[in-house]
Order: structure tokens, then C-alpha cells, then sequence
């Protein structure tokens, strides 16, 4: 038979014991607010390890193009619901549970509810891999991954073990459906015999009381009552000895297929919730509009886009929040700016345009503080991380370079504990990742040196993004010194804005523009009078 892997390329998978799997989660998950975002994503999975895949990035383009294929796949409905119905049944879970209950059974009052548990799970593995093997081998799928698992299912259901698995699964649960005998209770004595065709009283007795009958009775009871439970057990095993070629079968049946579970369909069972898992969580905001993609990929060149981007983890805080509409895709920055002080109440998801050609290489954003500066560069540090787990990521028309690491510096509280201040906290913090970073890294800096002096800060800032830019690295740069967005050729400044009309509100657009700080503080002066040529006249009377 033909292997399989939904995760990797046949023969890619990495091994426990080459390390590869983290046993933490990345550094940046702090900064950019990713923490959160994992644990959202796979709050719902908690019996498969999910955590783990999500920490182990990839750089290989072979393997992330090979997962980008596979949620393709799965963004057509027919393929996705296909796949999610599999998944629902929990086949390992199953599995797990079931041959642990059988391993450990000691012929108790237990025994025959648990050997017939045992069946219906080897039964309901049957019909999933069936539907599955079916289900996939019309619809074509188009990736690898898939195309090569429909391939591996048609040979595996043809297969003589899985045949007979079947077919014995059918036989003896035909003959368990064959198994009727009647209980006579007298008193604290239950009598069990076999049925020689005799009349269902029950069954007349309820059809005659049925037009008294007011409310339908629930079919199922959360737990059976204490005795009800020991009744049971006890007239089970009467019947085992009524019908012992049956049971004998039955309890052959469960030694023999203790193991009936694929290690590959197993292991599918598992990997696929990674897909489903971060399709879930993004499904609410693709409904409210918002753009999702798969970027073209380059381990060369450093050339990026991405439009209509946004922060994942502050879109989904945002879209929780009552009285919350979303912001069009595709929306104006006029619009935006129109739309976002219309009312207090409303929270919108803003998106934003990243842009890197040619040399260019650091992004350098600055404006008034709260306007979305932080925001877009956590965005920026996302789409790296999203694009090197193969997954679609926040926006349109996006190409994304695959970084070899990702590092970040946000401001931290002053730890008492060190002997040393906090800018010298903050440059060992700044040594330690540049003796780490290389052309190949993700670099992102926000609001260095904010507890110095304007003028030492933009020294120091400036020396740190020279070395980035000798590095050739890419660069994400808050600030509040201007002076940094024309360090040189390869610096881009982009700037929070504001709306028009009103100065002090902010729209959360950050577009491509030289940095004037100055020009807010003029517009904030004269939307209150205070500006230069009013204060002269005002002073002059």
C-alpha cells in the first residue's frame, strides 16, 4: 500500500527524536499577542495534541505549499464537509477508550455491555473509513495530501483484513439483533428465558394507555438508577448463557480485533484536526467579510505584500464584543475614518495595507500614540508565523517571505529583581537578539528606548536600524521619532492617521506617507483655538 500524510510530504515527517517538536511555546508568542490565539484555536481539541504543531514552524516551501493545497481542499464544501464528518466521530478516541475498557475487563458484572460497546466502535470505524474512502474518491481532491489518502483508503477497505473485519462485524451484529428472550419478574426474582414467539404485551398495553398519554416521555435517561444498572448486568449475563455460541463469538471477536484501528487512518484522525481546528476559528471573521489567503511564497526574495490585513488576535477580541460592526474589506480610508467615530458603541475590525519592493526592507511606522501603530506591526509579525505553519492568513493578494525566526522587542516593566536599570535591561535584551538574528529573520521593534531622553533614543535607535538594514533583515520599527522613516533607502515611513475633521480621533489606517508628527499637533491647536496665529491675534487685544 501507498503511505500517507496530511502534515508532511511522504517521508518528510519529522521524527520524535530529532527534536524538531517544541517543548514551549516561541518567545514572540508574548509580543504578539499569539498565545491567545493558539489556545482559541484549539480549545475544542483537547484529546488530540494540537498545541505542539502549532509551535513547530516550518521553513521547508516544499511542506508549506503541500499544507496550503490541503486547506484549499478543504475550503470546497463538499471535501470539507466530508472531512469534518469523519473527524467528528473521533475514531481514536474511540479506539482508545474502548480497547483500554476491553484490556482491563475482568469477566465482571461489566463484561458484555463492554464487548458490545467494543462492537459498535469496530462498527463505526467500518462505516467511517468507508464513507471516507467513497466520499474522497468523488470528489476528487485536488491535493497531494488528500489525493494520496483517497489512493491509500481504496487499497486499505479492498484489503482482505479489512474485508473480513467487516464482514464479521456484520455477521455478528446480525446475530446480536437475532437475540430476543423474555424477563418475567416476581416479586425481587427475575426470571430470564428464551422468546418462543410469544406476544409483546408491553408493546399492547402501550398502544392502548397511548391517547391517554400527555407529554411524550424522553427516550434516554442521563444515568440509569443504581438498581436499574445491576438489573441490567444481571439479566445480561442470563441471556449470555440463553445464547452462549453467540457471546463465545463475541468475546473471540474482541480478543482477535484489539487492535483493529489503521495506524494511517489513526494518524489522519489526529492531523487533520489542525486544519479544521484553524478553519473553525477564523470561519466568523471570513462571515463578517474579512479577507483570508494563501501567500505566495518565497525563500529568496524579500518582496512582500499583503492587503487588507489585520491583527487575527484583536479580531476575534473585537468580534466578541457587543455592538460590534465589521469594516468592509475593501474600505476607503475616508470611509473608514467617516465610519469610526460615528459611534462609541461600535467596534470595527480596521484592515491595512503592508507593502515591501525592491531594497526596501524596514517599515517604519509612526503617528499619534492609540492610532493602530503596534497593532499593524503585531499584524505584520502574525502573517510570518501564520505563513510558515502553511495556513491562510489575514488578508488578500498576499506574497510573504519565509523567515528563519522571528524576533521581537516590546517594552517590559522594570524587574527589581536585576541590578541593572531598564535601558540597560532593554540594550542586553537588544544584544542578545541580534547575536541571534540573520538576513533570513523577521525583526520587530517596537517604541525602543522610550525611557531615555528624545535625543539619546533617537541615537540609539538609529544605530540598532543600521545594523538591521546591514543585516538586510526585515524590519517592522514603531516609533515616535520621525527622524528614523528616512534613515536611508531601505527604510519605508508609514503613519497612523487621523480623521480630517477631527484630529483627536483616530481611524486606525496606517498608510504609506512621510512622517510629520508635528502637523497633529497643529490640527489638535486649532481644533481648540490654540494654535499659533489665533494665540497672537487673541494675545495682541
Amino acid at each position: 500500500m501507498t503511505t500517507t500524510d496530511v502534515l508532511y510530504p511522504p517521508g518528510q515527517r519529522p521524527t520524535e527524536q530529532d527534536g524538531s517538536q517544541p517543548s514551549h511555546e516561541p518567545a514572540f508568542f508574548r509580543d504578539l499577542n499569539l498565545g491567545q490565539v493558539i489556545a482559541d484555536v484549539t480549545a475544542n481539541q483537547a484529546d488530540y495534541s494540537l498545541t505542539g504543531l502549532y509551535w513547530c514552524q516550518l521553513r521547508d516551501l516544499h511542506t508549506l505549499r503541500y499544507r496550503q493545497e490541503i486547506f484549499r481542499d478543504l475550503d470546497r464544501a463538499n471535501i470539507c464537509d466530508l472531512v469534518r464528518t469523519f473527524a467528528q466521530r473521533r475514531l481514536v478516541f474511540q479506539f482508545r477508550y474502548r480497547t483500554k475498557e476491553i484490556r482491563e475487563d475482568d469477566h465482571g458484572q461489566q463484561h458484555y455491555y463492554r464487548t458490545r460497546f467494543f462492537l459498535n466502535a469496530v462498527a463505526e470505524y467500518c462505516q467511517a473509513v468507508l464513507q471516507l474512502a467513497d466520499g474522497l474518491e468523488f470528489c476528487e481532491p485536488r491535493s497531494r495530501g488528500l489525493g494520496d489518502l483517497a489512493g491509500y483508503l481504496h487499497e486499505y477497505v479492498s484489503s482482505a483484513g479489512f474485508l473480513a473485519l467487516h464482514d464479521e462485524t456484520l455477521r455478528l451484529e446480525a446475530a446480536l439483533d437475532g437475540v430476543h428472550y423474555i424477563v418475567v419478574i416476581r416479586g425481587d426474582r427475575i426470571t430470564v428465558a428464551g422468546d418462543d414467539d410469544e406476544a409483546d404485551y408491553g408493546k399492547q398495553v402501550a398502544a392502548t394507555f397511548a391517547r391517554f398519554q400527555r407529554q411524550p416521555r424522553s427516550s434516554a435517561r442521563a444515568q440509569p438508577r443504581l438498581w436499574e444498572a445491576y438489573a441490567g448486568t444481571g439479566i445480561l449475563d442470563l441471556v449470555a448463557q440463553l445464547y452462549p455460541d453467540v457471546f463465545a463469538a463475541l468475546d473471540a471477536f474482541c480478543g482477535e480485533h484489539a487492535d483493529y484501528l489503521d495506524p494511517v487512518i489513526a494518524r489522519f484522525d489526529g492531523d487533520i484536526q489542525f486544519y479544521l481546528s484553524y478553519l473553525d476559528y477564523i470561519a466568523p471573521l471570513r462571515a463578517a467579510g474579512l479577507a483570508f489567503s494563501y501567500p505566495r511564497l518565497s525563500d529568496t526574495d524579500k518582496s512582500e505584500q499583503a492587503l487588507d490585513t489585520f491583527d487575527l488576535a484583536l479580531a476575534q477580541k473585537l468580534r466578541l464584543l457587543p455592538n460590534r460592526v465589521p469594516a468592509p474589506a475593501h474600505e476607503s480610508a475616508d470611509v473608514a475614518s467617516s465610519a469610526a467615530h460615528q459611534t462609541e458603541a461600535r467596534h470595527e475590525i480596521v484592515v491595512n495595507d503592508i507593502t515591501v519592493t525592491g531594497a526596501e526592507r524596514i517599515l517604519v511606522i509612526s503617528g499619534p500614540n492609540n492610532g493602530g501603530k503596534t497593532t499593524l506591526a503585531r499584524t505584520f509579525g502574525q502573517l510570518h508565523y501564520l505563513a510558515r505553519l502553511g495556513c491562510p492568513v489575514p488578508g488578500r493578494e498576499t506574497r510573504l517571505f519565509v523567515c528563519d525566526q522571528i524576533l521581537t522587542h516590546f517594552n517590559r516593566t522594570e524587574d527589581s529583581t536585576t541590578m541593572t536599570g531598564k535601558l540597560q535591561t532593554e540594550l542586553n535584551r537588544l544584544r542578545d537578539d541580534f547575536a541571534a538574528a540573520t538576513p533570513a529573520s523577521v525583526i520587530i521593534l517596537n517604541e525602543m528606548f522610550n525611557s531615555t531622553t528624545a535625543a539619546d533614543a533617537l541615537f540609539m535607535s538609529r544605530e540598532i536600524l543600521q545594523q538591521v538594514s546591514a543585516l538586510d533583515a526585515l524590519c517592522v520599527c514603531v516609533t515616535f521619532l520621525d527622524e528614523l522613516a528616512t534613515l536611508n533607502d531601505k527604510t519605508v515611513s508609514m503613519v497612523s492617521t487621523v480623521v480630517p475633521d477631527d484630529p483627536a480621533t483616530r481611524t486606525h489606517k496606517v498608510v504609506r506617507q512621510p512622517a510629520d508628527g508635528r502637523a497633529y499637533a497643529r490640527a489638535i491647536a486649532d481644533k481648540y483655538g490654540l494654535g499659533f496665529d489665533r494665540l497672537v491675534e487673541e494675545l495682541s487685544r
